[in-house]
């Protein structure tokens, strides 16, 4: 199967360039000015860009034990429609991804239902040191120190170093981090116990809550010579630290939501944008665009945590943290650089080639001779309002719901396959994704 892509505006983290682009079968076999070849498909993407496919590099699809909220069918769906073509799923699931045997259970239900390709996180704690000797082909560990969803966190700075300690020394992995302090959380949470307003979400977790865990991390990582990458940051506390360690090993990703949100999105959303980390100051946004255009952020990856509705309208202390994010990053995105705000190279930069080179992806996050035909057209014309009619996700609402976006992906493929088309999913016998070689 030969598919060429005639007159497109491949997108590379330098910038843009009008070329011809010959996909064999799952690989990207040429890119030149002109291409003349007997094909099965060509597509002429005069206007268009061509973008490698986004690689989400933080998800909960909820499988195993949530699948109310989303499985790895509904999810994909949603991965295809945002032009997302890799994820890697986070390790809190029930039971935790902390075990050998929870790993390959995870493993062989994702494979049976996936859409996209997948990479995943290996949940560490003191109690399953055993446990991390036995896995592979995971893109890296996950390390708890506040709160979350179903996860055993690490509540002590003294447990922590201990922990860290360990992984670093008895393995390679790269350690990805939750860093809130859990104990300042607990403190906190007794002083605000008789209020309701989902707006002391943003107090209990606020700028030192995450400092304080973060600078613990980064302290930890140089003690002992570590690669630590810092989940979600969301404050300017956080980059000012992340500023003094301009070390490789160190690396970091935003959201959407605290890219796109702050604190007074409460007033409308409650608790459907409630999250851990929580919303923030526009002077903290403000911050984290800074951080985004000089190049001290990394990457974006979404914390996509889709909760349904019924969970969400529940009083502050009974809802769950989190919000759906998979399908609405690159049209917020896009958005942004007809705005302005970015450049469309930081996108692919952001979100598809620095994911691939910090957790060491082959073959996936450029466009590139032989690399793997995960591909998105973008139309960075196009509006269209999100709409939570539209969603694909399970739980079907989006915290974006209503804002019209201009610059849309209009075709999805992975490994070579047409999988996504202005904005419906196809799907054909034996469209399975694969787990990302790492």
């Amino acid at each position: 199967m030969k598919t060429l892509f005639k007159n497109a505006q491949v997108v590379t983290k330098k910038g843009v360039c009008v070329k011809d682009v010959l996909v064999h079968d799952r690989t990207i076999e040429k890119i030149a000015d002109s291409i003349d070849a007997r094909v099965n498909k060509e597509y002429d993407l005069t206007g268009k860009y061509l973008m490698p496919g986004l690689i989400d590099a933080h998800v909960h699809f909820r499988v195993p034990g949530y699948e109310k909220k989303e499985d790895w069918k509904t999810g994909s769906r949603a991965a295809l429609a945002g032009g997302v073509t890799t994820v890697f799923d986070m390790p809190n699931t029930k039971p935790r991804t902390t075990t050998l045997n929870a790993l390959e259970t995870k493993r062989d239900l994702i494979r049976k239902d996936t859409l996209v390709n997948f990479g995943l996180f290996f949940g560490a704690n003191l109690n399953n040191l055993d446990e991390i000797k036995k896995v592979h082909g995971i893109v890296g560990l996950k390390v708890y120190m506040g709160a979350t969803t179903g996860q055993i966190i690490q509540e002590e700075d003294a447990q922590v170093e201990a922990l860290l300690e360990k992984l670093y020394s008895d393995h390679q992995y790269i350690v990805a981090v939750h860093a809130e302090n859990q104990t300042m959380i607990k403190r906190h949470s007794e002083t605000y116990r008789d209020e309701h307003n989902p707006e002391i979400h943003s107090l209990i977790r606020n700028d030192a809550v995450a400092y304080a865990a973060a600078r613990t991390a980064v302290h930890l990582a140089k003690k002992y010579d570590g690669r630590l990458h810092l989940c979600h940051m969301s404050t300017k506390k956080e980059l000012e630290l992340i500023a003094k360690y301009p070390d490789k090993n160190i690396t970091c990703e935003v959201t959407p939501h605290h890219l796109f949100l702050t604190v007074a999105d409460y007033a409308n959303q409650e608790n459907f944008v409630k999250v851990n980390p929580p919303l923030r100051s526009h002077k903290d946004q403000e911050r984290l665009w800074d951080g985004l255009k000089g190049k001290a952020i990394d990457i974006i990856a979404t914390d996509h945590a889709p909760h349904l509705r019924l969970e969400k309208e529940r009083d502050y202390w009974d809802a769950p943290s989190g919000v759906p994010g998979i399908e609405t990053m690159l049209p917020l995105l896009l958005n942004a650089v007809n705005e302005d705000m970015l450049q469309l190279h930081d996108v692919v930069d952001l979100v598809c080639t620095r994911p691939a080179e910090i957790y060491g992806v082959k073959g996936k996050g450029e466009i590139k001779e032989g690399y793997d035909a995960d591909l998105v057209v973008v139309d960075m014309d196009l509006e269209r309002r999100v709409e939570d009619s539209a969603l694909y996700t399970k739980c079907g609402w989006s915290p974006f719901s209503g804002r019209l976006l201009r610059g849309w992906p209009i075709m999805t493929f992975v490994r070579g396959r047409l999988v996504m088309e202005n904005g419906k999913i196809i799907e054909s016998e034996g469209l399975h994704g694969k787990e990302v070689e790492v």
